[in-house]
C-alpha cells in the first residue's frame, strides 16, 4: 500500500517529471462500466492536462467515473494478464 502524506499533490510543477505518460479511462457507470473512451496522455504537458480536466468534468455530468493510470503500470498488467 502506497502512503499518502497530506499535501503530496502540491508539489510545484517545476519539480514534475515532464515526461509522464498516463492512461486514461472513462466508464460508463450506469451501463456495467461499459468503456466510453480511453486515451494516453502526457500528464506532464500542460494542455493534456487541461483535456483531463475537461474530459473530467464531462463525465462527472454524465455518470461516469474516470480512471487514470500511469502507463509502465498499465501495460505490466496487461503483460500479467496473458
Amino acid at each position: 500500500m502506497v502512503n499518502y502524506r497530506s499535501g503530496a499533490e502540491n508539489i510545484p510543477l517545476q519539480h514534475i517529471n515532464k515526461e509522464m505518460p498516463i492512461l486514461v479511462i472513462v466508464y460508463d457507470l450506469r451501463n456495467n462500466d461499459s468503456v466510453v473512451t480511453e486515451k494516453r496522455i502526457n500528464y506532464g504537458d500542460a494542455e493534456e492536462r487541461k483535456w483531463l480536466g475537461r474530459i473530467s468534468f464531462w463525465a462527472f455530468q454524465n455518470h461516469c467515473s474516470v480512471e487514470t493510470i500511469a502507463l509502465a503500470d498499465a501495460e505490466a498488467e496487461i503483460g500479467n494478464s496473458k
